[in-house]
């Protein structure tokens, strides 16, 4: 068994425990980087189909209509990330008639906001300069991702392994009033960087 998996778990106790993976894996691990990579990948299918084509005859920038489907991209995480943990933080606290278990719910939640970003970023940089192989490379991505912390889960692979991915960072063994801020932010700012420089790959390629 994980030693690292079994430590947690008798840190943060049975039912925020749960909590905890349950939020990891809806709003980081499986759900979000879903909707991420799949909002992002919305660009490839409507250049594919040329409705890029058509929109951009017109006086439309190449910036703007990325950056509409990247916007769609931030801040619908960020409300999804927002709604769940209301809701999780509100249902729980409710079954146990304790409300101070909202607030940290809640940015149990929020937390994962930079390695979401991260994702969108990746995603950006890749139809930006490869749009043609950028859209399996992502999915490979995150497949490896997964496949890391599979191996992790089980005592496999070591938590340097883990780190190599974006999940480590707002990971669900690490107690919210224990995370540190300064890696988020880091991914906060390389997640804007891989975007802007997606956008520049955009700006100087045909479209297809």
């Amino acid at each position: 068994m994980n030693t690292l998996w079994a430590s947690a778990i008798v840190e943060l106790g049975n039912q925020e425990a749960f909590i905890a993976i349950l939020i990891y894996m809806l709003g980081l691990m499986g759900g979000l980087s879903v909707f991420a990579i799949t909002t992002v990948q919305s660009l490839r299918r409507e250049e594919r189909e040329h409705y890029a084509e058509m929109v951009l005859s017109r006086p439309v920038s190449r910036v703007k209509w990325m950056g509409s489907y990247l916007t769609v991209a931030f801040v619908g995480s960020v409300l999804i990330l927002f709604a769940l943990g209301t809701a999780t933080g509100l249902g729980w606290s409710m079954a146990t008639g304790e409300f101070g278990h909202f607030p940290r719910v809640l940015a149990m939640s929020l937390s994962k906001i930079p390695s979401v970003w991260t994702i969108i970023g990746i995603a950006a940089l890749l139809y930006g300069w490869l749009p043609r192989i950028g859209s399996v490379l992502i999915w490979l991505l995150l497949g490896l991702w997964i496949f890391i912390e599979m191996l992790w889960e089980v005592g496999i692979a070591g938590w340097s392994a883990m780190q190599w991915t974006p999940f480590a960072y707002a990971h669900y063994i690490v107690p919210i009033h224990e995370l540190s801020m300064g890696p988020l932010m880091v991914l906060t700012v390389i997640a804007a960087a891989l975007t802007w420089l997606g956008v520049i790959g955009f700006r100087h390629r045909s479209i297809d």
